[in-house]
């Protein structure tokens, strides 16, 4: 993994914590967490996986069942619509396999 890579999955961690901080009540379901969905497409689930984890493990998000719920809260200036935007070319075209 390059510089640029860790670099670009920090961004995409980032830009994860603020999607679940605009959702109502910074929780979210995997399923329906829309920037971890992009995640495992484009990078695969192990990645995706790894991304989480690696929140979990920092404080920053915790799973409950099947529910992901952000445990620091920051208020993004961005809308959930730019947000996507960012993750979805982010991931498409930031970023190596």
């Amino acid at each position: 993994m390059t510089a640029v890579d860790r670099e670009a999955l920090s961004k995409l961690a980032l830009l994860m914590l603020e999607e679940l901080a605009l959702r109502r009540g910074a929780r979210a379901k995997m399923r329906y967490w829309k920037s971890f969905r992009l995640a495992q497409f484009w990078l695969g689930d192990e990645t995706a996986r790894r991304i989480v984890q690696r929140l979990a493990e920092g404080g920053y998000i915790k799973t409950e069942g099947e529910y992901v719920v952000l445990m620091k809260r920051f208020a993004p200036q961005k809308s959930l619509r730019a947000v996507l935007r960012d993750v979805y070319t982010l991931v498409s075209t930031g970023m190596r396999r």
